[in-house]
This record gives C-alpha cells, sequence and structure tokens, in this order.
C-alpha cells in the first residue's frame, strides 16, 4: 500500500520563485514504493533546470505517465529520455513514436484499470484519448492527477472513484476552462481542489469564493505531502 505521497509541480503556468516557467504541466509524485513523472512540460531545459534547483534527481524515477499527445505535456521528455534511458512510460493510444525516438518505453494504455497497486488510470477518454491517474493513500483516499481535463476534470475523476472504489481525497492539475456546472460536479467529488495549468483564472476564482473549504493553491514549486511520511 501506498502510505505516504509527495507531489512536486515541476512546472505550471504560475511561475515560482528561482525556477523557470512556461506554458506547460508536470508533476513528481513520491511515495514510500516508488516515483513516477506525471506529464513533462513544453521544454527540456524547464524540466532540466528546475530538476538541479529543487535536486529531483530525475534519473532515479521509475516510470513516466503521459496524459495526452499535447506538446505541453510530452516536450520535456525529450530531457528524461537522456537522463533515464528506457524508462517505462504509460502513454494513451496515439503517436508514441515522438516519445520512443528519445529512447523511451512506451506503454500503451488501452483500457481503464489497475496500472499497479493502490494506482489506477482511467483509460484514454474523451475525442483525445486523455488519460488521467488515481493514486490511493492509505488511510487517506483517492488523489487524482489530470493533465488537462478535456474530457471534463469531473468525468476524469468519476471514472477513477468507480475503478477503484475509493473516496476522492484530492483533484490536482489543468481543468481546462472549465464551465461551473463540471466545477460543481468536482466538488461533490473531492475533498479538496487544487486547480492548474490550463483551469484559467475564472475557473480558479470560482472554485476559491464558492468553496473556499476545498480550493488550494498551486505554482511552479508547489510540494504537497499526503498520509504518514515514514
Amino acid at each position: 500500500m501506498v502510505s505516504f505521497l509527495k507531489l512536486t509541480v515541476i512546472n505550471d503556468n504560475e511561475p515560482g520563485e528561482g525556477l523557470k516557467n512556461d506554458w506547460g504541466w508536470s508533476v513528481l509524485l513520491e511515495s514510500d514504493r516508488w516515483r513516477i513523472l506525471f506529464d513533462a512540460d513544453t521544454q527540456p531545459e524547464v524540466i532540466e533546470h528546475n530538476e538541479k534547483v529543487m535536486r529531483l534527481e530525475l534519473r532515479s524515477i521509475d516510470y513516466g505517465f503521459l496524459s495526452h499527445y499535447h506538446a505541453d505535456h510530452y516536450g520535456g521528455f525529450e530531457y528524461i529520455g537522456r537522463v533515464a534511458e528506457n524508462l517505462k512510460v504509460f502513454v494513451p493510444p496515439g503517436p508514441s513514436k515522438i516519445l520512443k525516438k528519445w529512447n523511451l518505453n512506451v506503454i500503451e494504455v488501452r483500457h481503464p484499470g489497475k496500472l499497479m497497486e493502490d494506482v489506477w488510470s482511467t483509460g484514454p477518454m474523451g475525442f483525445i484519448g486523455e488519460q488521467a491517474l488515481g493514486i490511493k493513500v492509505d488511510s487517506i483516499g483517492l488523489v487524482v492527477i489530470v493533465g488537462c481535463s478535456h474530457p471534463g476534470v469531473d468525468s476524469l475523476t468519476e471514472k477513477l472513484q468507480n475503478i477503484s472504489e475509493e473516496e476522492v481525497y484530492m483533484v490536482i492539475g489543468g481543468f481546462h476552462s472549465p464551465s461551473r456546472r463540471v466545477l460543481d460536479n468536482l466538488a461533490k467529488l473531492t475533498k479538496y481542489i487544487y486547480p492548474a495549468h490550463c483551469t484559467g483564472i475564472s475557473g480558479k476564482m470560482y472554485v476559491k469564493r464558492k468553496y473556499p473549504e476545498k480550493y488550494r493553491e498551486v505554482k511552479t514549486g508547489s510540494i504537497i505531502k499526503i498520509g504518514k511520511e515514514l
């Protein structure tokens, strides 16, 4: 089981002090059992710089996870291929040759289900075929990480809740300029909401005003710790 989870935002649209940033999204997930890189921003240079500043040692990650094939989520995998050659990367069906040419070991996820113990993928959803990741933290609940939420952040979250049969603790990532209806649906599903990347100012402010007890801010360099650290 996963008893502790640390999320480090390597890049978000919102800048962090002393760090590079651009339009993109990348989060390092570290548990007491593995290290997973969720998406890899737009530019290899941003990932490389922020890795060094935050001392993240990305060469020692165990897996990569790509939400969808947009450049602001896969561009930095070029750098990962240089420092962690043959890394296994869970990807949705699509132009995976992009990652293969960077010496990454692509594993296509075609259906919703478990990737490893206490870790699930929605499988490809919507017309883009985007996937999201769910991680069960013992005694806490399900942590949901999304990329751009083209299929709807509420739909992705509900899918992970259903396949994991776990209550959702938090959702973090890009919500793709969501409607108020989508955000209201999301608020019913989760305890905390961490809107980032492509959510937009109006979406963030709506959650902050209507659900202040759920809203949490995110920026490049944010660190979130969940569960009991050993």
